[in-house]
């Protein structure tokens, strides 16, 4: 595959996880073109366009069975190389018929490469067991963040309230739905949530940050009954301290969610070729390949900016 779009995604400027990959090639939001294909494959061909998951499950496992792909052996062992920012990516056999996905026509290359972002919030929305009616609180408004409100707004919430420190993301997360933001830098994220919400918290609160701190912040902002998601990892040194006391009388469901399967991934596309949930407007930068050392230092600023996008040489045409 040549490659045509690939975003950097949060992980990818987490210091702790880019030393663990040291020597490999990062990259995961990918979309490109097809170049060759190797013997016995029929589904594709020279040209398609596609969306790789750098992940892909044997769909036979037991875990595969209960619809924890992430949890599938061969979905742990399987990647991309070098890795999705390269020029030229290879597509294992089992990524390209177990989650490899044609772009259809009158979507961008840009527009696909968002495919799998959209698929962890997805996946997230459905591990957190939201349902319309319920008010949401989003933490973080990078691009997962972003997404995670235009998901509230698709998923019918009663009431979303962003919270970030960052004024230029706050207000995309405004025009993105939300009715209310809470800007951490000027007032605590608990003491914020209470104001926003009149003291009652809120159903589902998504957790982009993995710091322990805003976890601690978060769970206090969770109503009685209601869903606290852990979106990003944490590293693997840190701890988190919170009352069981409190989790138990409250009935606050603590869930993680991570990476997403072919289902989610399905799903994302599907949304983004129907336009439900619009993407090419949290696009705020794009370098090509070569300048990617430039790309990452913007991707680290986070004023004024929300995804940044490395492009290659494919078609980008929709």
């Amino acid at each position: 595959m040549r490659l045509s779009a690939a975003g950097i995604c949060g992980s990818d400027l987490l210091p702790w996880y880019v030393r663990r990959k040291a020597g490999t090639v990062l990259g995961h939001e990918v979309a490109g073109q097809i170049v060759s294909v190797g013997e016995g494959v029929a589904d594709f061909a020279p040209g398609d366009r596609i969306v790789p998951h750098h992940h892909a499950p044997c769909l036979e496992c037991a875990a595969c069975r209960a619809g924890r792909f992430v949890h599938c052996p061969v979905w742990r062992a399987s990647r991309l190389d070098p890795g999705g920012m390269a020029e030229w990516v290879r597509v294992p056999a089992g990524n390209l018929s177990r989650d490899t996905l044609r772009i259809p026509e009158g979507v961008s290359d840009e527009a696909a490469c968002w495919t799998e972002p959209l698929a962890t919030v997805l996946k997230a929305f459905a591990r957190g067991r939201f349902s319309a009616g319920q008010s949401a609180l989003v933490i973080g408004l990078g691009s997962a963040g972003q997404l995670a409100v235009r998901v509230a707004v698709l998923r019918g919430a009663s009431r979303i309230v962003a919270a970030d420190r960052i004024a230029s993301r706050m207000a995309i997360s405004r025009a993105s739905g939300a009715h209310e933001t809470i800007d951490v830098s000027s007032e605590g994220l608990a003491d914020g949530a209470r104001r926003a919400s009149q003291s009652r918290g809120f159903d589902f609160v998504f957790v982009g940050p993995g710091e322990p701190g805003v976890i601690r912040a978060a769970a206090e902002s969770v109503a009685a009954g209601g869903t606290l998601l852990l979106f990003t990892m944490a590293a693997p040194e840190e701890t988190l301290t919170l009352s069981p006391h409190d989790l138990y009388f409250r009935e606050v469901s603590l869930i993680p969610s991570y990476s997403c399967g072919p289902d989610d991934t399905r799903a994302a596309l599907d949304l983004i070729a129907s336009r439900r949930i619009a993407v090419d407007d949290l696009v705020t930068h794009r370098f090509p390949i070569e300048q990617a050392a430039e790309a990452f230092a913007r991707a680290r600023r986070p004023e004024g900016s929300v995804k940044v996008l490395i492009t290659g040489g494919g078609t980008g045409n929709g």
